[in-house]
């Protein structure tokens, strides 16, 4: 119980292929807008009304079930923000040490060894998440210091296996206007009733899914606890190989694959119970 008394005041997200909900709020010093994409989608003149599967269909086929992970909130193409060049050497540098942090624990292996615990399954799109009890103070003011990019929540991983790679980071703001990275592209996000539990191995699973809308007594029923709403959270895909086409700061990455090369997850993430992964073909 202490562990998800931690979780429930860190706001923890355990993202099992789910859809986000932008974070509102006020523009922020640096000119963004908490929750307001910066991104615009490419040819949006010729997208403008299509589906997630017509788009899919354009590009014959090759989305490969990426698009049905973005719930129509994101899609593959996407225009970054301006950002001024101040900002752009300051961002860089920002990377540059987030990277750093990311490579202090190249496997999963290394995490466990380290202490941190998966939280959640493996999900395409999204990686598996290792969290870091350190890093559960989350950033009080929203401004991306170097210590709080040391600090991550969790590290996130290609899979939940000892040889799994390192993809990213994943950081927390209590701050709904957190300042963030510098620039404007670090569009932070939250997640609502999730329910959580936790193994004796200090494991955390969402078996019923991840921002379904579980209620407290479907929680109650599986003996975990609800975090109705979380702090406010942002991915960074800062790892080399990994760098998303979506942008260093997208919510889903389509770096990040099932065994089998798709996004294809379970028919139904709300019985995904305490298995390692939603992907449809059981492998990550």
């Amino acid at each position: 119980m202490k562990r998800i008394r931690l979780l429930a005041s860190a706001g923890l997200m355990v993202a099992a292929g789910c859809s986000s909900s932008p974070a509102a709020g006020p523009a922020t010093p640096q000119g963004k807008a908490v929750g307001v994409t910066t991104s615009t989608t490419a040819h949006a003149h010729d997208m403008d009304g299509m589906t997630d599967e017509e788009m899919a269909a354009m590009d014959g086929g090759a989305d490969r079930g990426f698009s049905q992970l973005a719930n129509g909130e994101e899609h593959a193409m996407g225009f970054p923000g301006a950002i001024s060049p101040a900002d752009r050497v300051e961002l860089a540098r920002q990377l540059v040490l987030a990277r750093e942090v990311a490579l202090q624990y190249p496997t999963v292996r290394d995490a466990e060894a380290a202490g941190l615990h998966r939280a959640g399954p493996f999900s395409p799109g999204l990686g598996a998440h290792y969290l870091s009890f350190d890093g559960a103070g989350g950033n009080p003011d929203g401004v991306m210091s170097d210590d709080d990019i040391r600090h991550p929540l969790a590290w996130i991983y290609d899979g939940t296996h000892p040889d799994s790679h390192v993809a990213g980071l994943f950081y927390m703001s209590p701050m709904a206007d957190a300042a963030g990275f510098a620039g404007p592209n670090d569009t932070w996000h939250v997640h609502s009733n999730i329910c959580l539990t936790t193994g004796a191995d200090g494991m955390i699973d969402t078996p019923l899914g991840a921002d379904r809308g579980a209620t407290k007594a479907q929680c109650d029923a599986v003996g975990g606890s609800l975090i109705e709403q979380t702090q406010y959270l942002v991915h960074a895909w800062v790892v080399p190989g990994y760098e998303s086409p979506e942008g260093v700061f997208s919510h889903l990455t389509s770096t990040v694959t099932c065994d089998d090369g798709t996004y294809e997850t379970i028919a139904d993430v709300t019985k995904v119970g305490t298995a390692t992964t939603i992907c449809k073909d059981g492998t990550e």
